[in-house]
């Protein structure tokens, strides 16, 4: 038997702007090849157009919409007899916010518009903040993927 590796997760540094742990990894998320002052700027321009389209404050429209998106389960894959059952785990906080945040990006980068990024990721903070939009199908993908796989997780 090997010894469980210990995974030290490393301490995210919250953004110049905002003091945010939240915005600070979404600039990570959307950070590509090291450019970290480009993926900034990405996130303070949404910033400025989700502020103008709500009239509230970015912080919490941001959370509000991570809220909507984070999801408590997630499909794990497990041998049940002789066939591979995807069966639902419940997950924690962290791990919730990571994948929000990665599906929330992943929901920007699929649309293949003219569109700057900025506009594409405030677009789709506003819906995920309104319960629409790409991340909110894939949480709700899940949740129904979920319900059809307890059947598995009650046998054990």
């Amino acid at each position: 038997m090997r010894k469980k590796k210990v995974i030290k997760s490393h301490i995210i540094k919250p953004d110049p702007k905002f003091s945010s742990v939240i915005v600070g990894s979404l600039t990570n998320k959307i950070m590509k090849d090291g450019k970290k002052r480009k993926a900034r700027e990405i996130v303070y321009k949404a910033a400025e157009i989700v502020e103008k389209k709500n009239s509230l404050p970015f912080l919490t429209v941001l959370e509000g919409a991570l809220t909507n998106i984070k999801p408590a389960l997630e499909m794990k894959s497990r041998r049940v007899g002789a066939s591979k059952q995807r069966v639902p785990k419940e997950i924690n906080e962290k791990r919730s916010l990571k994948i929000a945040l990665r599906w929330m990006v992943e929901g920007v980068k699929e649309k293949k518009t003219p569109r700057p990024m900025y506009e594409k990721l405030a677009e789709e903070i506003n819906n995920a903040y309104n319960k629409s939009g790409e991340a909110f199908k894939k949480k709700e993908t899940l949740y129904k993927e979920a319900e059809s796989g307890r059947v598995f997780s009650l046998n054990r």
